[in-house]
């Protein structure tokens, strides 16, 4: 709109924001260049365009922190004539989860991932030492091509980023309604703010995207650093520094992937902590490769073998960390997973970066291979290395299964194919994934006992004989109190305990258990336990919610089940598995409707009942993006009740409407044949009556009339008919209601959608017989709590693993100073 003053709309955040975004793009590209020309000069040369390089890296990273501050201080300030605040936040919203706001769409995380890499470059500035010209100068180039992702203007009418400072009146399509012709419409836009999707309203949201973002971050380093050894063509010497920085990003990508898990367990009401969702997807594979790239890189720095490899890992992980970029906020998968982004016209620049790196590793490989010093020996088949080497390889061809499914929808494009993903995912992948797990356990479980170069075999048996006969024994047990029949299932139980007893025995034996040397052992030990509570927990959940009200829920539709669903009415108590549940009542808090469902176990002597615990599934009210339920779970030390509400009246609450005799009326959209609930009884849409009895209903001959017919049945299966009529007189509706006095109800025939061939029936039920009720789901899942104890486990071997490389490589250059000549 022009020519318009608007009052209050403070467009000054906006010329910051922008002005901070275009310094950042152009800071880094002069950082990129200044480090390129400190690089490939000579010293004198050197130090000038590396002061100048790290002036330029500063003044980025201050134009970074500025953009946070700005973004930040729009959302604090409910300035909803943003765009990215009116989209993501609104005035009802916990403080807590501005944060949560700010990383909720594609500009957000990207500037998360960009503050990240400033961090770390800015780390790097001091430590890396003579590494500092070519590391810096690649980070640099990858924090240009991230800056650029908050640009938001347009070359030649192609799209250049997106910008989070946009004004709400400046959204195409949007800007031109008639709020904004109003000089005052930043004073109306509150209770229009559309507010934090559901989803992410959760503590996990506010410390689980930081985490994997850092984690996607860290992987530039390796990255860098490879790119460095083949640009300087010091094919060795980079690997002493990235080690530690390999596995700090195998640390802390690992613990986001987990967080990711978590926050899928106790938020979404799938039932599990891992749905092999593509998102998910995206997140563990560059995982997968980067643990990969550590391991080759072990096996480089003992016996100076696979050179060739500790180069294509890490450059790998991080081009699959933007391939993974790519798929998430291109839009392609918006048809195969509900966590992605919209395509929001990005497309056509994420596939610039990707295809940029992928040309820079495959070309420095290609100038560098035949240069690249050659392995003198084959390695033994009983040393350590070779092992190691394998299942660093079987790491990969797990990844490459998963990126290959997870890839159809680029696939389908790219061929134009229309091949479909598979319909039951869980049992698709596991079929793939088991067989390579049990493979990397097996190996995680002996691979610490082989030596490098070589092996005595005698003495290699002889300690593994107390890790297998425990293995053993324990995986018999395991397996007879489970009663786990499944093959496949058997074998992996039993590689998990092999990861775990052999691994164990290992730190106490041979570190002699040892604290500060554990770091390998407590991380193999914590992935062994991590995919042993998987295991046990998804291969035996049991679902304890059958129902057993009398009333069908199979009527709401194809998800519901009598199997696995239970109707609870308010103030009953039924069985459901060792309990006997009650569903005392809800309430509202803030934007939620907390259900207390009450858990009970009975004496079989007294037959009194006694109060075990409580559980309070939620359900998030959102009228903008749809609600949401979240579950709730209690924990036991052997297993977890996780509970969550499928169904539930979200029309009234215990204190409002009390000067009504019915309660409001519910409208729902019905085909003939459909059906839905009351609290005391199934309503089926029969069918559609034409041949209405006008003197009946005093109506005029030129009235049109049609009845719905209804069949009601009560709990006790007794059976009802009745019909409200839809009737237009003087083209106005007036519908006629019908009413079932002995059930309380009362409906009317509201609507018709000849379209879509669809009725609307409103339902009102009397006070004094209406009873509010739930369906709900609830899952035994037992010994989850051995998964999230190995996450522990498996974070602290590797924070110890990390102090390890660390003062292994202080030691290695104390030693290179005190013997230079060697």
């Amino acid at each position: 709109m022009t020519g318009i003053n608007f009052i209050g709309e403070q467009i000054g955040w906006q010329q910051a924001g922008n002005s901070f975004a275009f310094l950042s793009f152009a800071a880094a590209l002069l950082a990129a260049f200044s480090y390129f020309r400190s690089a490939n000069n000579d010293e004198l040369e050197d130090g000038l365009w590396r002061k100048l390089g790290r002036i330029a890296f500063r003044l980025h990273s201050l134009a970074v922190i500025g953009i946070m501050v700005t973004l930040f201080c729009m959302i604090f300030k409910h300035l909803y004539q943003y765009s990215y605040v009116w989209e993501h936040s609104d005035n009802s919203m916990p403080r807590m989860y501005t944060l949560a706001s700010f990383w909720a769409d594609q500009e957000g995380s990207f500037l998360l991932w960009t503050f990240w890499q400033v961090v770390l470059g800015n780390i790097l500035i001091f430590t890396a030492k003579k590494w500092e010209p070519p590391v810096m100068a690649t980070i640099s180039i990858v924090q240009a091509f991230l800056a650029s992702m908050l640009l938001g203007f347009y070359v030649f009418g192609i799209r250049i980023g997106s910008n989070p400072f946009i004004l709400l009146r400046e959204v195409s399509g949007f800007g031109e309604g008639p709020l904004f012709a109003m000089a005052d419409y930043v004073t109306k836009l509150a209770p229009t703010a559309r507010g934090l999707n559901p989803l992410l309203q959760n503590y996990w949201m506010v410390i689980h995207p930081p985490t994997l973002f850092l984690g996607f971050a860290s992987t530039v380093v390796p990255f860098s650093y490879a790119i460095a050894g083949l640009w300087k063509k010091k094919y060795g010497e980079w690997q002493l520094e990235a080690l530690p920085w390999t596995f700090l990003g195998i640390m802390i990508l690992g613990t986001g992937v987990l967080m990711g898990g978590a926050w899928a367990y106790e938020s979404l009401s799938f039932g599990g902590f891992w749905a092999w969702d593509p998102v998910e997807n995206a997140s563990l594979f560059p995982w997968l490769t980067l643990v990969g790239a550590g391991h080759i890189m072990i096996i480089y720095k003992a016996r100076k073998q696979s050179l060739f490899s500790t180069f294509v890992f890490p450059l790998l992980t991080f081009i699959l960390v933007l391939y993974s970029t790519f798929l998430t906020r291109s839009g392609i998968l918006g048809n195969t997973s509900v966590h992605s982004f919209n395509d929001q016209g990005m497309m056509g620049q994420l596939l610039i970066y990707l295809f940029f790196f992928i040309g820079l590793a495959l070309l420095l490989l290609a100038i560098n291979w035949r240069k690249m010093p050659r392995e003198k020996q084959e390695e033994e088949l009983w040393s350590r290395e070779f092992w190691m080497f394998l299942g660093a390889l079987v790491l990969l061809m797990s990844c490459l299964q998963i990126i290959i499914t997870t890839s159809i929808p680029v696939t389908n494009k790219i061929f134009n194919l229309n091949q479909a993903p598979p319909v039951d995912v869980k049992a698709y992948y596991n079929h793939w994934q088991v067989p390579f797990a049990i493979i990397v356990l097996l190996m995680v479980g002996f691979g610490l006992y082989l030596k490098f170069k070589n092996t005595e075999m005698k003495q290699f048996w002889a300690m593994l004989r107390l890790p297998v006969f425990v293995t053993i024994i324990a995986s018999a047990i395991s397996a007879f109190m489970l009663k786990e029949t499944n093959a496949f299932y058997i074998a992996l139980l039993v590689a998990c305990w092999f990861a775990v007893t052999s691994n164990f025995y290992y730190w106490i034996k041979a570190k002699k258990a040892n604290f500060q040397k554990a770091g390998a052992s407590f991380a193999h030990v914590g992935f062994g336990l991590i995919l042993m509570g998987a295991l046990i927990s998804t291969s035996k959940e049991k679902v304890i919610s059958e129902n057993t009200s009398g009333k069908s829920v199979e009527s709401l539709g194809k998800d519901y089940s009598n199997a696995t669903n239970i109707l609870i009415a308010r103030g009953d108590t039924l069985r459901m598995g060792d309990y006997f549940v009650t569903y005392a009542g809800k309430e509202k808090k803030g934007h939620d409707i907390v259900y207390h469902v009450q858990y009970f176990e009975k004496d079989s002597a007294t037959h009194k009942y006694t109060l075990q615990f409580t559980l309070n599934p939620l359900i998030q009210i959102n009228p903008q993006m749809g609600n949401v339920a979240e579950p709730s779970t209690h924990h036991f030390l052997t297993k977890d009740i996780y509970t969550h509400i499928k169904y539930a009246d979200l029309s009234t609450l215990d204190d409002e409407n009390k000067g009504s005799e019915f309660t409001p009326a519910k409208a729902q959209m019905m085909k003939v044949g459909d059906t839905t609930f009351s609290s005391n009884s199934i309503i089926m849409l029969v069918g559609l009556d034409t041949h209405i009895d006008k003197l009946k209903y005093h109506l005029k001959a030129s009235d049109i009339a049609v009845g719905a017919l209804l069949k009601v049945t009560d709990v006790n299966d007794k059976t009802y008919t009745t019909e409200p009529v839809y009737v237009i007189t003087n083209d106005m509706v007036q519908p006629i209601d019908a009413s079932l006095d002995g059930l309380g109800l009362k409906f009317s025939f509201t609507k018709i959608d000849p379209e879509n061939h669809k009725m609307e029936i409103s339902i009102s039920e009397s006070k004094h017989t209406a009873k509010d009720f739930i369906v709900m789901e609830a899952i035994v899942f037992p010994y989850i709590n051995v998964l999230w104890m190995g996450c522990l486990i498996m974070v602290l071997g590797t924070v110890l693993s990390i102090r390890s490389r660390i003062r292994k490589n202080r030691e290695a250059k104390a030693s290179a100073l005190l013997s230079p000549n060697e």
